[in-house]
């Protein structure tokens, strides 16, 4: 399969590999995990075996660091009968160092000589590429003989090849190798990737997976199998494969556990202070934490610091990190942050939260107060999160499905299928009420608002809303709510839009409600523009619903004004002598006008 991205990188190995007979060269491909070094090599090694060359290949394993030539073993197998050929001091250097023998721990120079005369000889019959997979993993001895070839094959048809990850030290790091940088795929490359292995997936879960893969190649494609298949991609942590968290914490156990802990902290932080994750660090170890501590981490390059904000060399870090961190440290963790989290009485309640180990209802009552002051305030995503973590630490399996539905049903405000239906999943598990049954019903119809043109779509849910008016009144308004929508998106006819009306005025609210006015609106918005759009100035933000009906209130308005619009461009083109006005041709249910025209005045 082709390479995206990596034409410069390609040219120059292709360069490399044609090169005259008698000259030879070395490279150093260097790069984050994941980010294509060994699709790089492979794709070099079918290169080099197109133009006639012996392909060698050996790759470093962490397992085998410690272990003297175990790479180089893998690197000489195939020339094994040739060696036989060699010096009898090369010989019996080579055989030693790699068990054959039984003397003395040879010169690692004159195991070089060996090696270099040894690749010298099968290159006279054929060029030779010698590939190095993770190089940061070989052993010492290895490391040392590759280099020390790699600074003598410039007079011999012999290319090596390396691949190391960023972050590492090795000793193929010599002046003599050129090194080739694979840095992350453009947004562009990112998307044609995903298009060549996922070329389904939905436009919600292709935005998540380009924002938290960056550019990643092998980020790119583990997510598109695991996010592809997820019925949520809005979760706050997303599903990695083994593979990923063993690309992305690899190093972890490497640093000190002070630097693990900063890091920890750091992964579940929602800040980049540095300030803040050191005294939560401090407060979860009891020993000192600053910027000593993290510059193990800064050095292998897993973080970034600029000023007094800590960045992740990659998104997927954190998330890898949080996943793989044991339950008691992690909740050990959050609430080491709730505790220097004073200042902030939002984030500190959501860092308990996270803390604690059974059902807590006065956490969950807080919770669920937090969500209600997010959506006032217009956050709604955070509302959602604020109810769903207060669902799970309910103590009464009603509470619990009850803030499981209202998640729900702000996740439907958000546009978020996905999440509405693991919600209600949730909910689901546990009894309910008739009045949730209802709930549930009404949630899930909520995304075929006008998709399918149901005639039959706003009397069925005008017949729900009507049923429920009795028991809850601002659950029957919500659904009254849907079946105006449907008659706006769909419209089912003037019958069907005069039962929505009739099931509103019989709920006897004031002329000022918000729901009311906007059930209006949507259902019937010729005949009640005026009406809307004369009180809808005069409506005070209603208490008790998180300013929902307001926000509705004001789409409604926005779509009346814009409706009003339309129809003065329709006027003045008829005005013009372009045509009479036609109520029968509308632009959106409910209004005349031209598709495509938008009158100059009304912007």
């Amino acid at each position: 399969m082709e390479l995206i991205g990596r034409d410069d990188q390609l040219e120059l190995l292709r360069r490399l590999l044609a090169e005259p007979r008698s000259h030879g060269s070395a490279v150093l491909v260097r790069g984050a995990p994941g980010i294509g070094k060994t699709a790089l090599l492979a794709e070099t090694a079918a290169l080099a075996e197109g133009l006639g060359h012996r392909v060698l290949r050996t790759s470093g394993v962490e397992a085998e660091s410690d272990i003297p030539y175990a790479g180089l073993q893998l690197v000489l197998r195939p020339l094994a009968a040739a060696a036989a050929g060699l010096a009898a001091p090369h010989r019996q250097a080579l055989d030693t160092a790699l068990g054959h023998a039984g003397a003395a721990v040879p010169d690692v120079f004159l195991v070089g000589l060996a090696v270099l005369n040894l690749l010298a000889d099968a290159a006279a019959v054929a060029p030779v590429l010698v590939l190095v997979d993770d190089a940061q993993w070989l052993d010492d001895a290895t490391a040392s003989v590759l280099a020390f070839v790699a600074r003598r094959v410039g007079t011999e048809p012999v290319v090596v090849g390396g691949a190391a990850r960023d972050g590492y030290r090795s000793r193929l790091n010599s002046d003599e190798l050129t090194s080739v940088a694979l840095g992350p795929l453009t947004d562009g490359q990112a998307a044609e990737l995903l298009a060549d292995r996922a070329p389904d997936l939905r436009p919600t879960v292709h935005r998540r997976l380009l924002a938290e893969a960056a550019g990643n190649p092998l980020a790119l494609t583990e997510l598109s199998r695991t996010l592809g298949a997820s019925a949520d991609p809005h979760i706050s942590q997303l599903p990695l494969t083994e593979r990923l968290e063993r690309a992305f914490t690899d190093r972890l156990e490497t640093l000190p556990d002070i630097t693990r802990s900063l890091l920890r902290i750091a992964a579940l932080d929602d800040s980049p202070s540095l300030p803040e994750i050191y005294r939560a660090t401090r407060q979860l170890t009891g020993l000192t934490a600053g910027t000593a501590e993290l510059d193990p981490a800064v050095r292998a390059r897993l973080v970034q610091v600029a000023g007094t904000e800590l960045r992740f060399g990659h998104p997927l870090m954190r998330s890898a990190i949080c996943r793989t961190m044991p339950t008691g440290v992690r909740h050990a963790a959050h609430a080491a942050l709730a505790a220097v989290l004073d200042d902030h009485p939002d984030r500190r309640l959501r860092h308990q939260a996270a803390a604690a180990d059974d059902p807590d209802e006065s956490v969950a009552i807080a919770l669920e107060d937090a969500a209600h002051r997010d959506a006032r305030r217009g956050g709604i995503a955070a509302a959602v999160t604020a109810l769903e973590q207060a669902a799970a630490l309910s103590e009464d399996a009603d509470r619990r499905a009850e803030r499981l539905l209202r998640a729900a049903d702000f996740a439907v405000e958000l546009g978020r299928p996905e999440t509405v239906t693991r919600l209600l999943g949730q909910a689901l598990t546990g009894p309910l009420s008739r009045r949730r049954h209802a709930t549930v019903v009404w949630l899930r119809g909520r995304f075929d608002e006008g998709l399918h043109s149901h005639t039959s779509g706003a009397n069925s849910l005008t017949a729900l809303a009507e049923e429920m008016a009795a028991e809850d009144r601002d659950l029957a308004l919500r659904i009254l709510w849907s079946a105006a929508q449907l008659c706006f998106w769909s419209d089912p006819g003037p019958e069907e839009r005069r039962t929505v009306l009739r099931a509103v005025e019989r709920m006897e609210l004031d002329e000022l409600d918000p729901w009311r006015l906007a059930i209006c609106a949507y259902a019937a918005p010729v005949d009640r523009g005026a009406f809307v759009l004369d009180r809808a100035r005069h409506v005070a933000l209603r208490e008790g619903d998180g300013g929902r009906a307001y926000r509705m209130l004001s789409t409604a308005s926005g779509v009346l004004v814009r409706g009003r619009a339309r129809s003065a461009c329709r006027e003045a083109d008829g005005s013009r002598g372009r045509g009479s006005p036609s109520p029968s041709a509308p632009a959106r249910p409910g209004f005349g006008g031209r598709p495509g025209r938008t009158c100059p005045s009304a912007s």
